[in-house]
């Protein structure tokens, strides 16, 4: 249905119109025979007419078509065709209602998955490797670790083992990963020890003054030497001697940052006089400074030595406890 001259009829009743002159029977044979025969030669060869259904054309009427009768046009087509109401709303709820649908189907794929994955007879537990120990053993790790072998991969509970293992003293990090079809690694990242705890026995301690249970590793390590402090009842894999051991271990660090060589030239801290910093050189020397050790005792330090090695001495200790001058004793 269209407007046509402001009324509303259909394209069918719409007459076409043609228009002729008769030109009599002598003006007919006149024209074709002149069209037959004017330079026929030179005239380009005369083509089939097709003649094209007609167009239906539709007239706007601001304010008066009703804007679902207008027509839009289709490339495809190559021609104006109606629109159809009220799709455009529903190719969006058409479009929400599949992704909701790939969603579910998604979640109840990987389920029927895994589950059939748990089902599988060659997927089971064969092997734990572990990487990144130095302190700590394999047979340590794989017995904290506890899973059966033979168990199926997808059934072994990892975070439990990995709450496990995180409650060894030594261990800082620690990360498990499958590895189909029938092996687990356990890469552990260790705590750094930065002093030994003499007690009889050699324990770690970390610069947090944490301190680590006996490893055979440790009596291959160039460490100082902590002494003259009882270990504390449950104190292994704890923090709780920090304070007591705070004073060494500011020292080491502060040696570490300020002088290197210095550093890795001590041999024990002893701090059994809670007044007094008693370190030991890997040369013998003995010195003993008021905590905390500041530059100005390294630079007295430098100064004694230089003095003494120009004067062919050694010294055998210093006591730097004093402001003005330093009490030195050679060998």
């Amino acid at each position: 249905m269209t407007y046509y001259r402001g009324s509303r009829v259909p394209l069918s009743d719409k007459a076409a119109r043609s228009y002729s002159v008769n030109l009599g029977w002598k003006g007919r044979k006149d024209a074709g025979e002149e069209k037959k025969h004017f330079l026929r030669v030179f005239a380009p060869k005369e083509k089939a007419v097709v003649h094209d259904e007609p167009r239906a054309h539709t007239f706007y009427r601001p304010g008066v078509t009703p804007m679902e009768d207008v027509p839009s046009f289709s490339e495809k087509k190559g021609a104006w065709v109606a629109k159809v109401p009220g799709l455009g709303g529903m190719k969006w709820v058409l479009r929400l209602g599949g992704m909701v649908l790939l969603a579910m189907i998604l979640v109840w794929s990987k389920q029927k998955t895994t589950a059939l994955l748990q089902d599988v007879a060659g997927l089971k537990l064969g092997k734990v490797s572990v990487e990144g120990n130095h302190y700590l053993t394999e047979e340590e790790i794989n017995k904290t670790v506890a899973l059966p072998l033979g168990e199926n991969m997808f059934k072994l509970d990892l975070e439990q083992a990995t709450d496990r293992i995180k409650k060894l003293e030594w261990v800082d990090r620690v990360f498990i990963e499958r590895r189909l079809p029938s092996s687990l690694l356990v890469s552990i990242r260790e705590r750094k020890p930065v002093a030994l705890l003499d007690n009889g026995t050699l324990y770690g301690v970390d610069g947090e003054g944490r301190v680590l249970s006996p490893s055979t590793a440790l009596l291959t390590e160039d460490l100082p030497l902590i002494s003259g402090v009882a270990l504390q009842p449950d104190a292994v894999g704890t923090t709780k001697m920090a304070e007591i051991l705070k004073p060494a271990l500011d020292f080491f660090a502060f040696l570490k940052r300020h002088d290197g060589v210095l550093a890795a030239d001590v041999s024990e801290v002893n701090l059994s006089d809670r007044e007094a910093l008693k370190v030991t050189f890997i040369d013998g020397i003995q010195a003993t400074f008021d905590p905390p050790i500041s530059e100005t005792e390294l630079r007295r330090m430098a100064l004694v030595l230089s003095d003494l090695n120009r004067k062919e001495k050694r010294a055998g200790t210093m006591d730097f406890r004093y402001r003005d001058m330093v009490l030195v004793k050679t060998r």
